[in-house]
């Protein structure tokens, strides 16, 4: 247990000494903005260390070894970890490493839990009772510190065998390019709240100019939920936002005639979420939102019927996890652009080992360079030419 500076740099000092360590979090997230740490996990060789804030151990050097990027990090689905020291400590992950992710890239499915990980892949059943604990009391139990210490003390050995079953594939170049995108950035540290209109329900009926709206009112929720340490839910619903941004109120008056609004803003929060309102009608709708031509809809429909098995069945011929390579909007999106004869070498289809593994595939489809056919044996891809 370290709950006092002196233990917290000696963790460090080991992490650094080494060149990486393993790392988890125990955190509450029901009722606060950012994730509140209650204890974190580190190990480093055989040893195991449990740090404590809520009893006086400091966080901030160890946000400082999120950054680290001369320290590997391995940790197994650590969006909310990289998201609670992002936003406590300004930490930007650098040189992580998922073990969920890379299990994609071996046969196995990208979403498993720890357990199930480890498990499959090195026969280590683990008895783990404490998933609902409230972090926050203390004392622990000796179960919940069992458990913690569980979570970090098989991740080293699961990562040489993951990265030793990667390389037999010569999967590991793709599966680190695939952790450094979704973990190593400053969106993973808890991101930039003008992106937070992606994550806006029904959005998707609104005009350009009211997308446009919503990119700087969905900003203003994010940072007020921030100020006030709440969910952004808890400061305005989803669908307030979208009629909001579809009114574009210029007064207050208009403000108090949106439904579900009431009375639950002061009157500089009235003043900052109309500032946000103007501001939004000066910007550029969001690209991402444009409409797309009935003509290239009706292809991208008629396509998506062979482009969607097509999809499965490479990634079943390839042993990789679907979820990783691309999800029916990511495969739309790049139909889109291919049918409207744009450049889709921005989309994620369009790059890397995705471009390579499909993209180029569903460019001979569009084109109709290829067809799709049935075998009677085992499912595979039987590509057939057409000159």
């Amino acid at each position: 247990m370290v709950v006092d500076a002196t233990g917290v740099d000696e963790i460090t000092a080991a992490a650094r000494a080494t060149g990486r360590c393993a790392l988890d979090t125990e955190f509450l997230w029901e009722k606060s903005y950012a994730p509140q740490l209650c204890l974190v996990q580190v190990a480093v060789g055989e040893t195991i260390w449990l740090v404590d804030p809520l009893e006086g151990a400091p966080l901030e050097p160890l946000g400082e070894l999120i950054a680290n990027a001369s320290v590997q990090k391995l940790m197994h689905a650590p969006s909310a970890d990289l998201i609670a020291f992002g936003l406590h400590f300004g930490s930007v992950p650098a040189n992580v490493y998922d073990t969920q992710v890379a299990a994609g890239f071996v046969g196995l499915t990208a979403s498993a839990s720890l357990d199930r990980l480890l498990d499959a892949v090195l026969k280590v059943c683990l008895n783990h009772n404490e998933t609902f604990s409230d972090w926050s009391r203390r004392p622990l139990k000796a179960t919940q510190l069992e458990y913690a210490a569980d979570d970090v003390r098989y991740l080293a050995p699961l990562v040489d065998e993951l990265e030793r079953r990667l390389a037999e594939r010569s999967r590991d170049g793709w599966a680190h390019a695939e952790i450094q995108r979704r973990f190593c950035t400053s969106e993973a540290a808890g991101g930039d709240p003008e992106r937070a209109y992606r994550k806006v329900q029904r959005r998707g009926k609104l005009s350009p100019q009211a997308q446009a709206v919503l990119v700087d009112v969905a900003a203003w929720r994010e940072q007020l939920a921030r100020r006030r340490d709440q969910p952004s839910g808890w400061v305005m619903k989803d669908p307030t936002l979208v009629e909001i941004a579809r009114a574009a109120p210029r007064t207050v008056e208009d403000l108090q005639q949106i439904r579900g609004l009431g009375k639950s803003l002061g009157e500089r929060e009235s003043g900052e979420l109309l500032a946000a309102v103007a501001r939004g009608l000066e910007r550029e709708p969001p690209a991402i939102e444009r409409s797309v031509p009935q003509r290239v809809a009706r292809q991208v429909d008629a396509v998506a019927t062979l482009a969607v098995p097509m999809a499965r069945i490479r990634c079943q011929d390839a042993d990789l996890a679907p979820e990783l390579v691309a999800n029916r909007a990511d495969l739309d999106r790049f139909l889109e652009a291919v049918v409207a004869g744009e450049d889709p070498s921005a989309l994620p289809l369009g790059q890397g080992w995705r471009k390579e593994l499909l993209g180029d595939i569903l460019i001979r489809l569009v084109a109709g360079e290829i067809s799709l056919s049935l075998n009677q044996t085992a499912p595979f891809l039987n590509v057939e030419e057409r000159c």
